[in-house]
């Protein structure tokens, strides 16, 4: 197979230098068997300039400059889409709660995090990296031919051609199956519009490498444009829907109370079945040895509270910046005995019964 390529290549260069022109060659060749796909490659390798030999275009090279700059680009763009889906899929969940499931918002809040930060930093990359590449493809246009870039070109559409594929596949599958939901439907919509907008510019930018014609509607910074606006649209409404940073770091910390309290009421039961009572103060508990026990607030070195009410029942206290009750994960929380509103409050705990009593 390489010897006939370099048999068609010195014959076109041949036939060049003794003034044939390329359509008269292409058709000798056709003639002779030659698919048009193998000499066409041939014959674009020389430029139409009138000079007494075949003048070469310049051939497109890789580079490992050339090699970064595309991963990066394709990389931040995979890392990009993948987020903006996630996002769009925990806002459907939180306009379209599953009863069945307890615990989506918690499980949503931290999942919209991650993923606004990941399209905060992944989409300005992939953008930034986009136009320097466009600009360096204007400047020298063989830059276009690049294989590293046709390499992954084609890998990004394979994946988004895959993804159109599986996603009706999956809607005609539960449509049979009737479990049909609006929600449902509206992530299959929105894995179809990312897998097909990102297969259509990939597409278009392929026929622009032939030769076609570019066309309005898909040129390159229209499209960065138009993911930009739905990038920060989705951002927006993600940050009206997601608790504050503020509110997540409140909860944090009375999520670290209550863990201290949990602690303390495991060495107060734990007291009661060695001795057969409760201590009189927390100090006496966190003079045994090994004990390692919080008993202030680590946030404002409040001492927590302690008080015995009856054989069998005593309180603990801190004082919260939160309301439970009002939080978004709040039926997350399946040990009831902890809730509590905001500002100051005694837990009444009883200690379990044992069967030798």
């Amino acid at each position: 197979m390489a010897s006939g390529s370099q048999e068609l290549e010195r014959f076109v260069h041949e036939a060049l230098s003794r003034g044939e022109s390329k359509a008269s060659i292409a058709t000798a060749l056709a003639s002779a068997g030659w698919r048009d796909d193998q000499t066409r490659g041939v014959l674009d390798a020389y430029a139409d300039v009138p000079f007494v030999v075949p003048v070469p275009r310049p051939r497109a090279s890789l580079s490992a400059r050339e090699a970064f700059l595309y991963l990066v680009m394709f990389a931040s763009l995979y890392f990009a889409i993948w987020h903006l889906g996630s996002l769009l899929f925990d806002l459907i969940n939180v306009a379209w709660p599953d009863p069945a499931d307890a615990n989506f918002l918690s499980r949503s809040d931290h999942s919209m995090r991650w993923s606004c930060a990941a399209l905060i930093i992944a989409f300005p990359v992939f953008a930034f990296v986009s136009w320097f590449v466009g600009r360096d493809v204007a400047r020298d246009p063989i830059k276009r031919l690049s294989p590293v870039r046709r390499w992954l070109t084609y890998l990004t559409l394979f994946v988004a051609a895959a993804v159109l594929i599986g996603d009706p596949t999956t809607l005609v599958f539960n449509l049979l199956g009737g479990e049909l939901t609006t929600r449902f439907v509206l992530k299959v919509l929105v894995v179809g519009v990312l897998a097909g907008s990102v297969f259509g510019y990939y597409l278009q930018d392929l026929r622009r490498e032939e030769g076609a014609a570019p066309g309005r509607l898909w040129s390159g910074r229209g499209w960065l444009a138009g993911a930009g606006v739905a990038v920060l649209a989705t951002l927006i409404a993600t940050f009206l829907v997601m608790r504050t940073p503020m509110e997540v770091r409140q909860a944090r910390q009375d999520q670290r109370r209550i863990e201290d309290l949990s602690a303390l009421k495991a060495e107060i039961e734990g007291w009661k079945h060695r001795t057969g009572s409760l201590p009189s103060t927390l100090f006496e508990l966190a003079q045994q040895p090994g004990a390692r026990l919080n008993l202030q607030d680590p946030f404002d070195a409040r001492p927590y509270e302690y008080r015995v009410v009856d054989a069998r029942h005593y309180q603990l206290c801190a004082s919260f910046i939160t309301d439970s009750a009002a939080m978004r994960n709040a039926a997350a929380w399946t040990d009831r005995q902890w809730r509590h509103p905001r500002g100051h409050h005694c837990f009444v705990l009883t200690l379990p019964e044992r069967k030798d009593e």
